[in-house]
């Protein structure tokens, strides 16, 4: 299992500092999800079949579970949380993400 490789959701991934790191984790072989709200239409971030793209606003508790449930069926774990979207009070994904992770 050593060999297998990490997921990392990325938020605000469509552009700028997330698109470079959903690349950055890529090339260094890790499953991503990225998420923005337009991130399906993004030109900055490359096909590969260890990309997954979930469209949607992150303040909106559906928008996190979307995101958290694309990661487990596409990749079957959630590893990390980059959290690069611009929001000032706690995203929904990372209370999701606590909730099935402790219970």
């Amino acid at each position: 299992m050593a060999n297998t490789p990490k997921t990392v959701i990325v938020t605000g991934g469509s552009q700028g500092i997330g698109s470079g790191a959903v690349k950055a984790f890529l090339d260094r072989g890790y499953n991503v999800v990225a998420t923005s709200r337009d991130v399906t239409k993004s030109k900055e971030l490359p096909s590969s079949p260890k990309l997954a793209l979930v469209d949607g606003d992150l303040g909106e508790t559906a928008t996190a579970a979307r995101v958290a449930e694309s990661a487990i069926s596409t990749f079957g774990s959630i590893d990390a949380l980059l959290n690069n979207a611009g929001y000032t009070s706690p995203s929904p994904l990372l209370i999701i993400r606590l909730r099935t992770s402790h219970g």
